[in-house]
């Protein structure tokens, strides 16, 4: 793979345009260490519909081209991706043979079990490794596909916004990179990530062993679904309840492990409460996820599952997750170990600003890995979600 950062100091600027907004992400190599250059976020206008993309690419289009005029951007480049949800996922199960074979059995394979017309350039296919079938030992596949008109929408839209896409990527794949950076130990290779992003719109579950994604699924079950639940219990409007999800547990450490005991007041009892149904359902579709893992792979068990997304700071969500999984669950730092400068990242600065993951692997693509660590290096350093 070309490497974007091997002859300039600034590489490509990470775009991640989701249903809340966008932000753009650039990281600066000079001097071995990765900082930021720049960063700038935006979020739809109320009332914008997801359903008139033609008001949706006028909007973001003007939006882009300010920012990257006032934003302190270096050039237009761009790296974008594709949302789980405008792609077809699937793992299948096929005879082990050379790359070459492969490739046009999974050409055949997507042939046959997706509903429209895949071209070669638009699948992406990863080896999850090899599992038992039987009496045999077969290769599990994950086959990531997009329809023609999706990918066709997502460059129109980058074309309303003036910019130039020198890769368009997948969203599991971006978000991965984002913590897969942390994985520098020799025991790291054989380590458990779990990556939960609980975005506004839909969730998206990514399993890897060590440095290989095996498992992608999307969820309906998001930012949006308990906004409304907390509207509805509380008699709200969205707009309240968005807020008070985001407030309500002001002050509250991440590290730590908050239990319905400690509420300091209704309020906490009643988002909490509010949103545990809608919890418990996304904790039965993760571990869903986990057990097909752990059966498919022969005992793939994570000890952590790192959350991110927009939604990933709601600690009541936090905590009911973590108890219906049996499973430490942690809120991601997809910027640790960058240095952020005065870079726009919003009001929370000094936060684990887990909002910034799909840009921040979006922005590393091409960047050189780092190098391998020793037993005596900062824990910190490890991610053994």
């Amino acid at each position: 793979m070309r490497n974007l950062f091997s002859k300039r100091r600034y590489g490509p600027i990470g775009l991640d345009i989701g249903a809340e907004g966008i932000r753009m992400l650039q990281l600066d190599r000079s001097g071995g260490r990765s900082s930021l250059a720049a960063a700038a976020r935006w979020h739809w206008p109320e009332g914008a519909s997801a359903d008139d993309p033609a008001e949706r690419h006028r909007l973001a289009g003007e939006a882009v081209r300010k920012l990257l005029r006032d934003g302190g951007f270096h050039g237009r480049e761009v790296i974008s991706c594709l949302r789980v949800a405008d792609m077809s996922v699937k793992n299948v199960r096929l005879p082990h043979m050379p790359d070459r074979e492969l490739a046009s059995a999974v050409q055949w394979e997507c042939q046959e079990r997706f509903g429209f017309a895949v071209s070669p350039d638009r699948v992406h296919y990863i080896r999850a490794g090899e599992v038992r079938q039987g009496n045999e030992t077969r290769d599990e596949v994950l086959l990531m596909a997009v329809p023609e008109q999706a990918v066709q929408e997502h460059l129109d839209l980058l074309s309303a916004m003036h910019v130039r896409p020198v890769h368009i990527d997948s969203e599991p794949t971006a978000l991965f990179r984002a913590y897969r950076r942390f994985l520098r130990r020799a025991a790291d290779e054989s380590s458990v990530t779990v990556i939960v992003d609980v975005g506004l719109a839909s969730t998206k579950v990514i399993v890897a062993g060590g440095q290989t994604i095996v498992l992608v699924k999307c969820v309906d079950v998001a930012g949006q679904t308990l906004n409304e639940s907390v509207a509805k219990e509380l008699n709200l409007s969205y707009g309240e309840a968005r807020h008070l999800r985001r407030t309500a547990f002001a002050g509250k450490s991440f590290q730590t492990d908050p239990k319905p005991s400690s509420f300091s007041d209704k309020v906490e009892w009643s988002v909490f409460d509010a949103v545990r149904g809608h919890a418990e359902a996304l904790t039965r579709e993760i571990a869903l996820c986990l057990r097909y893992c752990s059966v498919t792979f022969r005992g793939l068990r994570p000890a952590r599952i790192t959350l991110t997304g927009g939604e990933a700071y709601d600690l009541a969500l936090v905590k009911l997750l973590g108890d219906g999984l049996d499973c430490e669950c942690a809120v991601g730092e997809p910027l640790r170990g960058i240095e952020l400068g005065e870079a726009d990242l919003g009001s929370d600065r000094r936060g684990v600003l887990t909002e910034w993951s799909v840009a921040t692997g979006l922005a590393l693509r091409g960047a050189p890995p780092r190098r391998r660590i020793g037993k005596a290096d900062d824990e910190r350093s490890r991610i053994p979600a």
